[in-house]
């Protein structure tokens, strides 16, 4: 103690303390401890309020949460719904949904969102989960309207269609809901977009959230801009903007083209304000009538079509539909001048045979009781079977009566035109129009008929008849191809094609006339189609080397693609070999010197007996693929390969990396 100290606390002098002084100095000590004190507790009450108020605050957060994966199981329970077509109850669901999801949005826009949203570490979670609840509503909004669209053409109580007539108001109403959608998908994928999930503690979940999320809406969004141009173009395609005229064909795979099944009966068909008229029944016999040969002008660089007189039915030779509509159109309107066709509608047997699948069976005047089951056999595979050409050509005649009931009648519309989309994917139906927008949108969604367009490795492989016969219902396909892969993307390839004959032996009296109706043999020419800027070096016929002219189209319309040809004669029982090699400038889609994407498309015919394709593709070395193989590959030491039929078009694609 100083000695000023001292004197103020003992002012005699004597040592001692005046007491009053003594107790003035403990009471400052004790007043300072206590305000210590209770500066501590206030600022321990400040952070326990703060603390109440902020998980005050950030309850409506974790309320969201639950709100949104409430919404999430409603939705994914509508949908199933929607598949049992419960439709009320689907409706119930998606109601549901929309009051989680209203809820979801308050909660994360109310003002413990705002609140938190300026806290520096909790600001990323807040905005991420605003996106995923954004991106949510924008779902459900898209569900509202589909699950109002689903029953308009669904099930056998839809009403788009009665009869022949389709209820075009409606039609439109359900392209224009359709259209509505689209903006809902793409606004829900900007939304998710947006979310980053690099917020500590919750960056996972939430990256795991739009994952699920992307999961779910990538492939809505990717079927519905394949199919909204299509949905769009249906009002008009069906003459709701005035009438639309279209040749219906219908294809026998029993003597084929290359662009599929021959066209041998047709009607033409009518739609005025939704209303279907079907003219009367034509076939081959109907149009020989009119000339053996018509004569028409080609199709600017069809090389399938090198005379100006031409059978109608040989117009179709052709892969690509785009061209062999065309070429079909013309032909007939020579044969038949006066009728202005806007487009045309072909199927064949196998598309009819999955229509029956949905509608059940139905009885032909003279061929009885015909069900998916036997349709093909009885209507492709019994030419020989037949006393009189009176008798087959009332086979062609009753087919398109065929086609008209079990589409037209029955409801199950959506049912039935999911059956076509499908049918399109083996080239079993294809729809051509004049009217250049509407084929594309016929192409986006797979209905053009026309050939892959990859500029990767490829493979398509046709047939057409030769002998107007009808073996190709035995024609038999086994397809082998082997590809060596480079690091640059390039490729060797050499494809092998053996083509059989497996029509039981001819069994009338005297020779095998070896053309027409009756007999056995298979007079075919195979066509090889081959990738984009692919070279051929060498060509064998039954193992003996070929020079072989390579052909490539100079269509304006279509993607061409160079090919080979040649052609056979086949007794029963006999085969022929058809063997190319060439180099493929682009195999696969090299991304950096390291990684690479093999893909690989095929397009097939229309075989009664699917042809069977053995690929092989060999990687470089060091190369080894980054995921799982396709569904049906397996690896093996050096690649991967393939074995089995195809019956749809098909796109593989394998990503690799070197090690």
């Amino acid at each position: 103690m100083t000695t000023d100290e001292h004197t103020a606390a003992d002012p005699s002098g004597d040592g001692t303390r005046a007491p009053e002084m003594v107790r003035v100095k403990v009471r400052v000590r004790r007043s300072r401890r206590s305000r210590r004190r209770l500066i501590i507790l206030g600022v321990l009450l400040v952070v326990v309020v703060a603390g109440v108020a902020m998980a005050l605050l950030a309850w409506p957060l974790v309320s969201a949460k639950h709100e949104a994966q409430a919404a999430q199981d409603d939705l994914t329970s509508a949908k199933a719904a929607l598949q049992d077509d419960r439709y009320a109850e689907a409706r119930q669901y998606v109601d549901s949904a929309r009051g989680h999801v209203d809820k979801a949005q308050s909660d994360v826009g109310g003002v413990g969102g705002d609140v938190w949203s300026v806290v520096p570490v909790a600001r990323g979670a807040v905005q991420d989960e605003r996106h995923l609840v954004d991106a949510l509503d924008e779902t459900t909004s898209a569900a509202q309207l589909g699950v109002g669209i689903y029953p308009i053409v669904s099930g056998r109580s839809a009403k788009i269609m009665s009869g022949q007539r389709i209820d075009v108001k409606l039609l439109q109403d359900v392209a224009d809901r359709a259209t509505s959608i689209g903006g809902h998908l793409d606004q829900a994928l900007s939304d998710l977009q947006q979310v980053n999930g690099s917020t500590p503690l919750v960056g996972s979940s939430v990256t795991h959230a739009k994952t699920t999320a992307l999961n779910y809406l990538m492939p809505l969004q990717e079927t519905y801009r394949s199919n909204g141009p299509l949905i769009r173009a249906l009002p008009s395609l069906v003459g709701a903007h005035g009438s639309r005229t279209y040749l219906l064909a219908m294809l026998n795979p029993a003597e084929l083209r290359y662009s599929g099944g021959g066209a041998l009966s047709f009607t033409t068909v009518q739609f005025k304000n939704g209303v279907a008229r079907f003219g009367s029944s034509v076939n081959v016999d109907d149009l020989s009538a009119q000339g053996d040969v018509q004569v028409w002008p080609r199709v600017p660089g069809n090389p399938f079509h090198p005379r100006p007189a031409q059978r109608v039915t040989n117009s179709t030779f052709s892969p690509w539909w785009s061209v062999s509509g065309e070429e079909l159109l013309r032909g007939y309107q020579k044969a038949f001048p006066g009728t202005p066709f806007n487009g045309l509608i072909a199927i064949d047997l196998q598309g009819l045979a999955n229509l029956f699948k949905i509608t059940g069976p139905i009885d032909m005047r003279s061929f009885g009781t015909i069900t998916s089951d036997n349709l093909v056999k009885t209507l492709g595979g019994s030419y020989g079977n037949f006393a009189s050409n009176e008798q087959r050509h009332r086979l062609n005649a009753e087919l398109v009566p065929a086609f008209r009931q079990q589409f037209f009648e029955g409801g199950q519309m959506s049912d039935k035109v999911r059956s076509l989309m499908t049918s399109a994917q083996g080239r079993h139906f294809v729809i051509y129009s004049r009217n250049r927008r509407v084929e594309k949108s016929l192409d986006k969604v797979g209905l053009a008929g026309d050939l892959s367009k990859t500029p990767y490795d490829y493979l398509g492989i046709f047939s057409q008849n030769t002998n107007g016969s009808k073996t190709d219902y035995w024609q038999h396909r086994d397809v082998t191809s082997t590809v060596r892969l480079r690091p640059d993307g390039t490729g060797l390839a050499n494809l092998h094609v053996v083509t059989t004959n497996q029509a039981p032996p001819y069994a009338l009296p005297g020779e095998d006339p070896r053309a027409g109706y009756p007999t056995r043999y298979l007079g075919t020419r195979v066509a090889l189609f081959l990738p984009r800027k692919a070279t051929v070096t060498s060509a064998h016929i039954d193992g003996k080397p070929a020079d072989l002219p390579v052909h490539f189209p100079n269509v304006a319309t279509v993607k061409n693609r160079k090919f080979v040809q040649d052609g056979f004669m086949l007794n029963s029982g006999q085969s022929s070999t058809f063997d190319v090699t060439y180099r493929i400038l682009h195999a696969a889609q090299v991304l950096d010197s390291s990684t690479m994407v093999y893909r690989l498309d095929i397009d097939p015919q229309d075989l009664v007996s699917p042809p069977v394709y053995h690929l092989r593709v060999i990687w470089p070395d060091g190369y080894q693929p980054t995921g799982t193989l396709p569904a049906g590959w397996k690896a093996t030491k050096n690649g991967a390969s393939f074995d089995g039929a195809v019956t749809t078009k098909v796109a593989w694609e394998i990503p690799l990396s070197s090690s």
